[in-house]
Parts: structure tokens; C-alpha cells; sequence
């Protein structure tokens, strides 16, 4: 592991003399503009001290000499020891920590230092704030998938899983940022909605006296801005990943040829949720009993919002459940992506579930996307996005399209939706509504 430090601080030694006239060897660092010092424990005739030549001088006394040399060598020793443990220490050298080292505190805090896993320490945190209800589970079910992506990231920057504290820096951050805004296209908001769990992780870190303030200082808090400034004429909307037709046509193709069974069944809940428009968590845990046959509704509590949403289904979803119908799998849930006997009151395990088959499911997705040379990742993002725009596009209304969504309100739904609007909308919307009473 590359050392974050750029150079080693250099110890020397000094005699100081005491009020009874002996001399006494302390040991000091010269550390980002401070001493750090700490005694030897050494005492010796303060006239025999070579600052110079950092050494007690040698005696014309063989015995006395004898003295002076094995205490020469309990001072190159004692250096030797301090030395290696800063060179040891796989983080920001600072004064607090060579102190720490010079006083002998160090070893059990950075032993614990290098075994803590900063992705599991965020989302232990997440965690104790819904133990402690102090955030709701959706809340808990969005921050933690945050933590995995910045794993994500992370990992296929260094090849590596596991996230250190001291892989921690400033540009470890402003990188990932960049990520999010030029790759993933996300605005401000979202990207400061998936740094907060990270931040969040650091404080407590630095509360608990496990990270440096100078590392903290540098990461902590630093957010994009989201504040409007001057007018711009030139409007940058949210860029929406969706499927064309055409695209959808490439990957419908694709799916009638899959020889791979558990693809095409993930292709198969992809395509489930184009016609319903239903986010992963929902069709991952989507029961029989959610289904009426007979009228061709379905009708869930969503997982992120808890809203109630009624799905009036079209012939291709109502295909698709009849063929699951037919493999006779599971009593419960239609695509057998969970254990009939699961306990939702267990909320971190079923998150946990959830969790590991989004990233099952992801896998798959990805490599069919790749097979596209689609510009973009394969996700139930864009399979719900790729619902909400041939929607809108096909002149369906707007207030039906987001409690389709399960949006709280159909502002939110105008918002994200708009390049997307029907032109006749956008008239109707931007003209003057007369009631010819005259006042």
C-alpha cells in the first residue's frame, strides 16, 4: 500500500539540562511546524553531550568509556525503534500522530485502524440510526445501496474490495464526484444524496478518534453546491437514461435468442417492469397475492415510499406473470427472488436480500447492455424511465403516469419528465385559461 505521507520527519537528540546540573536526552520530531518530543530516559554529564555528532563523547577513562558507549548505543537503538514505527504507519503523518508514537499509544489504535472496513463502518452507522429510529428503512435502503456504489467504484479503480481508512483523501472524493457528474450524468443533488452516508461514516471516524483531523478537515462536508446564482438562459436538464423503441426492439430480440435461463429470466423482470414501470425493490418483492387476475390489477405497498399503487396490467405483463405462473416455483413471490417464509419486520435482512439480488440482477443486465453497445449501464432505472417516457410520449396523462410511478406528487413526475411531455401538454399548460365570467 502506497504511503500517503510525502516525507519522513527526521528525529534528533538534545541534552537538556536539569536544575541539578545533570544532563537528560530527549528525543524530538520536527512535524508540520511543531516539535514532538518525548524522553530517553537517558541522564549523563551535561559537559559530555556532542550536539554536533548527536552522541555522549567518548572518555579517556576505559571504564567510563565503557558506560558512554553502551548509552551511544541505547540512543541509536531507541532512534531506530521510533523510526520504524513512522515508517510503518500507513497514513497522514501529523504531529498528533508521531506523538502518539513517540508516546507509545499508537499500536492499538493503528492496529484497529488498518482492520476497520470503511464500507461496512458507513453502513453500521446507517444502521444505528434506524436502530435508533431516528430514520426511516427507505432511508436505510437508499444510503446503503449509496455505500455499495462507492465500493463499486472504488474497486474497479484499485482493484480491490476492501476500503481502508487510510485510503482516505480529498482526492479519493473529488474523484468520485467527477464520476458521478461525467459517467452516471447525475445533478448536485443526487450526487450530494450518495456522498451523505460517506460523510457521515467520516465523522463518526473522527469522533471516534480513529481519523485524522487534517484528513477530516479535507473530506468532510464537501458537497456540491446547489445554490442558484446568476440567470442562465441556457437550461442543463437531468439527462434520462431510457430505451428508444428501437433499442427495446434490439432487446427484445435478444431475449427471444438467450440461452442462458437465468438471464432471460432477469430480462424477462426487466421487460416486467417496462410495462409497469415498477423500481427493482418492488418487482424483487412482488407477491401473487399483489395480483387480480380477473380485473388485471396489481396492487403493492412500494418498498421505498410505502405508498399504495394500483397497476392496471397490459397483455405483455400479464404474459409475462402467466409464464411464471406456469414454472410453479414459488407460492409467494412471483419471481422467486425470495424465501416464501421471509419476515418483512426483519428489515435488515430483507435489505440485505434485496441488496444482493439488485446486484445479481445488475450483473446480468450489464453484460446485455454491453451486447447493445448501449451508451450507458442496463439498469431498472432506465427500465422505469424507458415506462414513464413511451408513456408520455403515447399522449398518456400526466397524473396517471406518476401514481403509475408511485410519485408523491405529479410535480415531481412534470419535473423529471418534461423534455419528454407531449407537445399539445406543454401548449394547453403554457395558455391562458379564461373562464369568460365577466368581474
Amino acid at each position: 500500500m502506497a504511503k500517503m505521507q510525502s516525507q519522513f520527519p527526521v528525529g534528533s537528540f538534545f541534552c537538556r539540562v536539569g536544575k541539578d546540573g545533570k544532563g537528560y536526552i530527549s528525543i524530538r520530531y520536527f512535524i508540520r511546524g511543531r516539535y514532538a518530543k518525548k524522553s530517553t530516559g537517558i541522564e549523563i554529564d551535561a559537559k559530555m553531550w556532542d550536539e554536533k555528532g548527536q552522541k555522549i563523547k567518548s572518555s579517556s577513562n576505559p571504564r567510563i568509556n565503557n558506560v558512554v558507549n553502551n548509552k551511544n548505543l541505547m540512543l541509536q537503538e531507541f532512534k531506530n525503534n521510533i523510526d520504524q514505527q513512522i515508517r510503518n504507519y500507513e497514513g497522514l503523518l501529523t504531529y498528533e500522530v508521531v506523538s502518539q508514537i513517540l508516546g507509545g499509544n499508537l499500536k492499538t489504535k493503528n492496529s484497529r485502524i488498518k482492520e476497520i472496513d470503511f464500507i461496512e463502518y458507513c453502513k453500521e452507522v446507517c444502521q444505528n440510526k434506524f436502530n435508533q429510529g431516528k430514520v426511516s428503512y427507505s432511508y436505510l435502503y437508499n444510503k446503503t445501496l449509496a455505500i455499495e456504489q462507492f465500493k463499486e467504484f472504488f474497486k474497479s479503480k484499485n482493484n480491490r474490495e476492501k476500503i481502508s481508512i487510510c485510503d482516505i483523501n480529498s482526492k479519493l472524493f473529488e474523484d468520485y464526484k467527477s464520476y458521478r457528474i461525467t459517467v452516471r450524468g447525475n445533478c448536485s443533488e443526487s450526487i450530494n444524496k450518495c456522498l451523505s452516508p460517506l460523510f457521515d461514516g467520516i465523522k463518526s471516524l473522527y469522533e471516534n478518534g480513529l481519523l485524522d483531523s487534517l484528513v477530516y478537515a479535507s473530506v468532510y462536508g464537501k458537497y456540491l453546491s446547489t445554490k442558484k446564482t446568476i440567470y442562465n438562459p441556457v437550461v442543463k436538464d437531468k439527462t434520462i437514461r431510457y430505451l428508444t423503441l428501437e433499442q427495446l426492439n434490439e432487446f427484445v430480440n435478444i431475449y427471444h435468442n438467450m440461452k442462458r435461463q437465468r438471464t432471460y429470466e432477469i430480462m424477462q423482470m426487466f421487460l416486467f417492469s417496462v410495462n409497469t414501470g415498477l423500481r427493482v425493490s418492488d418487482v424483487v418483492t412482488l407477491e401473487w397475492s399483489h395480483i387480480n387476475f380477473a380485473k388485471k390489477i396489481l396492487k403493492k405497498n412500494m418498498v421505498k415510499t410505502k405508498e399504495v399503487i394500483v397497476i392496471h396490467l397490459n397483455k405483455p405483463a400479464i404474459e409475462i406473470l402467466n409464464q411464471w405462473k406456469k414454472y410453479n416455483r414459488n407460492q409467494r413471490f412471483v419471481f422467486d427472488l425470495m424465501e416464501e417464509d421471509i419476515d418483512f419486520n426483519n428489515h435488515d435482512y430483507v435489505f440485505k436480500k434485496i441488496a444482493s439480488k439488485n446486484r445479481t440482477i445488475q450483473t446480468s443486465l450489464n453484460s446485455v447492455g454491453e451486447k447493445m453497445n448501449l451508451p450507458f449501464s442496463l439498469s431498472f432505472h432506465v427500465a422505469r424511465h424507458t415506462f414513464a417516457v413511451l408513456a408520455l410520449r403515447q399522449h398518456k396523462n400526466l397524473y396517471a403516469v406518476s401514481k403509475f410511478l408511485g410519485h408523491t406528487s405529479i410535480r415531481a413526475t412534470e419535473k423529471t419528465y418534461a423534455e419528454f411531455l407531449p407537445e399539445d401538454y406543454k401548449k394547453i399548460s403554457l395558455e391562458t385559461i379564461d373562464f369568460d365570467i365577466a368581474i
